[in-house]
């Protein structure tokens, strides 16, 4: 009979307490949930205005490294194609280095593009290089630059244009 009086006492509590103990879970994990739902919101908030700012950097920097608007910013009277040459090389890289930060914000694709246009600009320029003499006026090497740039086709906007459907699908 003590038995059956424990068992009636106990069973009761232990149901109880299973039931509070589940529903007590329950709420807890759905907290939880609301919780980083709500950081997640946060983080958005955040990251979405830095990663635009970023992708407006980026293709600044496309249009800056430009192997003919480098050309045309640097060109100055009296300057060889040799010194033109050396200087919008060094111009396209410190350009480069100066944003190679904002890589943290886009997609690997998306900076494989701003790598390539880089690398692109520079070839442009040594390959045009090699067809002007060192010591001749740099505005040959710009006029030669204009018509390889021409042959050639090199420009940035598959990369910018790229990076525009990247920031499309943020949206």
């Amino acid at each position: 009979m003590d038995i059956d009086y424990l068992l009636m006492a106990f069973v009761p509590s232990i149901i109880v307490a299973t039931i509070a103990y589940l529903l007590i879970d329950r709420f807890l994990k759905a907290e939880t949930k609301r919780h980083i739902l709500e950081i997640k919101k946060e983080s958005i908030n955040v990251t979405v205005p830095v990663r635009l700012q970023a992708f407006e950097r980026v293709i600044l920097l496309l249009e800056r490294i430009d192997a003919v608007q480098v050309v045309k910013r640097l060109i100055t009277p009296g300057m060889t194609s040799g010194q033109l040459k050396v200087k919008a090389i060094g111009e396209i890289r410190n350009e480069f280095n100066h944003n190679i930060t904002q890589q943290v914000y886009l997609s690997a694709a998306s900076w494989e593009r701003v790598i390539k246009a880089k690398e692109d600009a520079i070839k442009l320029i040594s390959v045009t290089g090699t067809q002007v003499p060192d010591n001749s006026d740099a505005i040959n090497f710009s006029k030669k630059i204009l018509g390889v740039n021409e042959e050639l086709k090199i420009n940035n906007n598959e990369a910018i244009y790229f990076l525009k459907q990247e920031i499309r699908k943020i949206f």
